[in-house]
């Protein structure tokens, strides 16, 4: 599995957002990711004018590529990591209440009397 950080000068467009992003590459070894990358990013002659090609060229020019064998994926469950973090928020949120709560109880027995 290979992916490439593909960067390109000169700010946002439509094709690259804010001139970073990641390829997600169909090829099974690097040369074969090598050669998608330059078809990608060369693209195919148009014909009948030999000098006009199809890819990231002329102002959508790439400025580098970094090519990365990956050997896993893991989809991290960030949905539930938010909810985790929420639900701690309140029952600590709830539980110092309570603290504060029998403090003032105390105070008030103290005060008053039971």
């Amino acid at each position: 599995m290979f992916i490439a950080h593909v960067k390109q000068d000169g700010g946002c467009d439509y094709t690259i957002a804010c001139g970073e992003t990641i390829w997600w590459l169909k090829a099974g070894t690097r040369e074969a990711a090598i050669e998608e990358l330059k078809d990608k990013i060369i693209g195919k002659m148009e014909m009948p004018d030999c000098e006009y090609y199809e890819g990231y060229w002329a102002e959508h020019r790439l400025s580098s590529v970094t090519l990365f064998e990956i050997s896993g994926q893991t989809i991290i469950p960030v949905d539930k990591w938010y909810d985790e973090a929420l639900k701690f928020a309140r029952e600590t949120r709830s539980s110092l209440n309570e603290e504060d709560e029998r403090a003032e109880l105390e105070r008030l027995k103290k005060k008053y009397g039971d």
